[in-house]
This record gives C-alpha cells, structure tokens and sequence, in this order.
C-alpha cells in the first residue's frame, strides 16, 4: 500500500515551485531520493515528515550532517558513553559514518518497537520537565507505519561500506519489522546506494530505474540542469 504525500508549492517563497507535482505516493520498504545537490532531497524530506506528524504517523529523521561527526560525540558524551567518543576521535570520516550507523540501528529498533524517535533532545526535555515537577505525557501510537527518513546516510563512505550498510541495516530493518508496516526513506549521493533499489525522481515526483552507472550519471546531469532552469526563472522574477 502506498501513501500519498502532499508536496509544498513553494517552500522558500521564490515564486517558483520546487517540485512539479502537488502530490505523491510513496511505497513500503526502500525508497532512494535521487538528484543533483540542491534539486531538494531535504526539503523533500522535511515535507514529508511534516505531513506524517499532522497525521500522527510515528517518523524519524536521521541527518547525517547535523546528528554525525562531532555531534555523534557530543551525544555519547552526554550519555556517558566515552568508549564510543574515543572511538569516534580515532576514526575516519567514513568509519565514524558506520560507527553512527551502528549506533543508530540501536534507535532504529526502538523506534519500530515503539512508534518514538528517542533523541537527546527528547531526553533533555523529560528531565527539564522532571526537574519542574511535571509529567510529560507519552503520545499514543496508533498506526502501524513506520518511516525512517536517512539524510545525507552516505555521504564519505566507500562502495564497500555502502553495501554494508544496506545489507546489515536496511534489509534487516525489513526482515524483522515486528508486523509494521516500514517505509525507509534515504537520500542518496553514490550510485551504489541507488543501485538495485526503488529510485524517486524527488524534481519530477516518480519512481524510475536506472540500468546502469552511465544512465544513472546522465540523470544527474540532467537534474543540474534542471535546477539550473529553476534558479534562472528565480532570478527573472526578482
């Protein structure tokens, strides 16, 4: 079963649409958000989680750049988890992506369990509550969807990594989904994280396939251009 997700007009008010289609359907299991940097994979993203939290659909938003790297650490440091701090100030860029990986399939598996994204923020927000004298209400999970939004979850990773992390992670987030209903959402910067995989034109609003490296290439090619145009027609209507 697919759901249908309605896409912003004009997100960042340039008078000029960034998307072609006023609304999509996405399917279970993998979806691989392809483009050029900039065509919109994040802000496609966010539109999504948005529309899934007015609907109280439990979804969880992964962004490599903002929640790896030093921020990774500064978590683990919060949670007294110095082991994986070290660790993480020993590593390469790629090795410490697979070690926030691991770290996150701990989360994931929560998240599928419960319907919660548990964060530090959330965490913070339980212990200031706390601290005043409140409770914090847990919201009720009704639906049996779960979406997990990775951005940016390949970035600086080797072939061989990415392999990895599709076979140890996705396909293990599909075979034990405890009967829900998982849609993973990830935007992809290699081809080998959309190689083999359900692909969605994130500018055209559709899911094609690529039969090999030079298609998938071409498509990207394009997709520079088409951003391009966009931006030319932002610029004329200043």
């Amino acid at each position: 079963m697919s759901r249908k997700i309605k896409l912003w007009k004009d997100p960042y008010d340039t008078g000029v649409g960034l998307f072609k289609k006023n609304t999509v359907a996405l399917k279970p299991g993998v979806t691989v958000l392809i483009g050029c940097n900039g065509i919109g994979k994040s802000t496609f993203m966010k539109n999504i989680e948005e529309n899934l939290k007015k609907e109280n659909i439990p979804v969880m938003h992964f962004d490599n750049l903002t929640e790896g790297g030093s921020n990774a650490r500064s978590e683990s440091c919060y949670e007294g988890d110095f082991e994986f701090m070290a660790t993480s100030m020993c590593s390469s860029e790629g090795e410490n992506i697979v070690l926030n990986t691991m770290k996150l399939a701990g989360k994931i598996g929560g998240f599928i369990k419960t319907g919660i994204y548990d964060t530090r923020t959330n965490r913070f927000a339980k212990a200031f509550a706390a601290g005043l004298g409140r409770d914090t209400e847990e919201e009720k999970v009704i639906s049996n969807e779960r979406w997990i939004l990775l951005d940016a979850i390949d970035s600086g990773l080797s072939v061989d990594n990415i392999v990895d992390l599709k076979e140890a992670l996705f396909k293990t987030i599909l075979e034990y989904s405890d009967g829900k209903e998982i849609y993973i959402i990830v935007s992809a910067n290699e081809y080998e994280m959309a190689n083999g995989e359900a692909c969605f034109d994130v500018c055209h609003g559709e899911y094609i396939t690529f039969k090999n490296y030079e298609e998938y290439r071409q498509f990207i090619l394009d997709s520079r251009k088409w951003k391009e145009e966009r931006e030319d027609t932002e610029r004329q209507g200043e």
